[in-house]
C-alpha cells in the first residue's frame, strides 16, 4: 500500500511546469496583504531566504522547460484533440481528486463545502458520464478546492520559506509537505494496479491538456510587470494566504474561526 502510494505521489508531480504560470494567472500582481494564520511564525509575508536559487529555478522553468517543451507539447494536443474534448479530460481528472478534497474539508471541520464535494463527485460520477461533463457545477453544485498545504495552515502551521524547484509549480515549504500527502490520496494507484510508466504518462498527459487549455499564460506579461519573479510570487503567496482564511472561517472549529479574526504582524 505505502509503495502504491509512493509511486502516485511521483506521478502527480512528474509534470507541474505548468503550475507557475498557472500561479500568475489566478492571481495577478498586486499588494500582498498580511495573513492571519502567520502569528505563529518568524516569517514576513514574502518570505524568500533562498531567493537567488529560486530566480535561476524560476528562469529554467519558465523560459526552458514551459517554453521549449510545455508549449510544444501543448500546440500538438491542441491540433490532436478539439476543444470540448479537452475540456472534457480536464472535467474528468479534476473529478478523480475528489478524495483529497474530501479529506481535507474534513480535517478543516468544514462539513457543508464536504457535503458539496460529495455532490459533485456523485453527480458527476453518475450522470456526468464518469466526471467527463461538469453537470454538477451547471446546477448550481459547487465546492471550493482544498489541500493539505492548505489544512496546515489552516491549523496554524507557518508557511515556511517560498521554494522554486525544476519541474515543480511555486511552493512553500508547508505546501511541499502538503504536496507529498496530497500525493498519496490519489485514488488511481490504489484502485488500479497499474505500472509505474503508466501512471507517470497518465500525469503527464494531464499536466501537457491542462497547459493546452492556458494557452495565453505568460503572453506579453513580461511587458507589463518589471519584475515577473516576484509578481508570481507575491500572486503565489498572497493566493495561499486567502485559502488559508477562507479554510477558517468556513470552518465550524471554534478555534480557527477565532484565529481567523485574530489580527497578526508578521515579522522578519
Amino acid at each position: 500500500m505505502r509503495s502504491r502510494g509512493r509511486l502516485a505521489m511521483v506521478a502527480a508531480l512528474a509534470g507541474l511546469l505548468h503550475a507557475a504560470p498557472a500561479a500568475a494567472r489566478e492571481g495577478a500582481p498586486g499588494p500582498v496583504e498580511p495573513a492571519p494564520v502567520e502569528e505563529l511564525t518568524n516569517e514576513a509575508p514574502d518570505y524568500d531566504p533562498w531567493a537567488t536559487f529560486n530566480e535561476r529555478m524560476f528562469t529554467f522553468n519558465y523560459r526552458v522547460l514551459d517554453r521549449y517543451v510545455m508549449k510544444p507539447l501543448a500546440r500538438a494536443w491542441k491540433w490532436v484533440l478539439p476543444g470540448p474534448v479537452r475540456r472534457s479530460l480536464d472535467n474528468a481528472f479534476e473529478n478523480l481528486e475528489m478524495p483529497r478534497r474530501l479529506v481535507n474539508h474534513l480535517a478543516q471541520v468544514r462539513p457543508r463545502a464536504a457535503g458539496e464535494e460529495v455532490g459533485r463527485f456523485l453527480v458527476n460520477s453518475t450522470i456526468g458520464v464518469v466526471g467527463l461533463i461538469d453537470v454538477a457545477g451547471r446546477i448550481g453544485i459547487h465546492a471550493p478546492d482544498a489541500d493539505t498545504g492548505q489544512t496546515l495552515g489552516v491549523w496554524g502551521i507557518g508557511q515556511g520559506p517560498y521554494l522554486v524547484l525544476p519541474f515543480l509549480p511555486p511552493l512553500t515549504v508547508r505546501d511541499g509537505i502538503g504536496r507529498g500527502v496530497d500525493g498519496i490520496l490519489d485514488p488511481v494507484g490504489y484502485l488500479v494496479p497499474v505500472p509505474l510508466a503508466v501512471s507517470l504518462s497518465v500525469s503527464a498527459a494531464r499536466r501537457v491538456n491542462e497547459r493546452s487549455l492556458q494557452p495565453t499564460v505568460f503572453e506579453n506579461v513580461e511587458e507589463t510587470v518589471i519584475d515577473l519573479y516576484s509578481s508570481v510570487r507575491n500572486a503565489y503567496l498572497q493566493r495561499r494566504r486567502s485559502a488559508v482564511l477562507e479554510g477558517q472561517r468556513d470552518s465550524l472549529c471554534p478555534r480557527l474561526r477565532a484565529r481567523a479574526a485574530a489580527p497578526s504582524t508578521p515579522l522578519r
